[in-house]
């Protein structure tokens, strides 16, 4: 039971400390993230920003989960360029997720192959595999 608790207490002060340090993405940033462009993106986020937690609508993101989210291909590729971790996430969905949800099997693929962790749940206990075949993508869910 006080294994539980601890683990329990443990994972919400995760969480709470993601949302404290979590910055919002200015609607500038977020529209040159949406062009792909890397020489603008290069411009406007710092390096430092690379992996930082970004929060949009409420959710937070990194930029690798908002690139797998949208698709931007160009980001991806210049944040693996820039050792940014496959596994990080700022909330309880990782990059792979978002990528499985949305059926960006290629995205998928380059994940995996960059090391995406494949068993990792959210809070609600889904893998990218069922977020895959809950967005009825079997495509994507049987690379998964």
């Amino acid at each position: 039971m006080r294994k539980i608790i601890t683990t329990t207490l443990l994972f919400g002060i995760a969480i709470f400390s993601n949302a404290l340090f979590a910055q919002e993405l200015s609607g500038d940033k977020m529209r040159i993230f949406q062009t792909d462009k890397i020489e603008d993106v290069k411009k406007v986020f710092k390096k430092d920003e690379l992996t930082k937690c970004f929060d949009i609508k409420e959710v937070q993101y990194n930029l690798l989960s908002l690139s797998a989210r949208y698709e931007r291909v160009n980001v991806i590729n210049y944040l693996f360029a820039n050792n940014v971790d496959v596994n990080k996430s700022c909330s309880d969905t990782t990059p792979l997720m978002y990528a499985a949800k949305y059926g960006y099997t290629d995205t998928v693929k380059l994940f995996l192959k960059k090391g995406a962790k494949k068993d990792v749940k959210d809070r609600n206990g889904k893998t990218a595999k069922d977020h895959a075949l809950e967005n009825k993508h079997p495509e994507t869910a049987a690379l998964l």
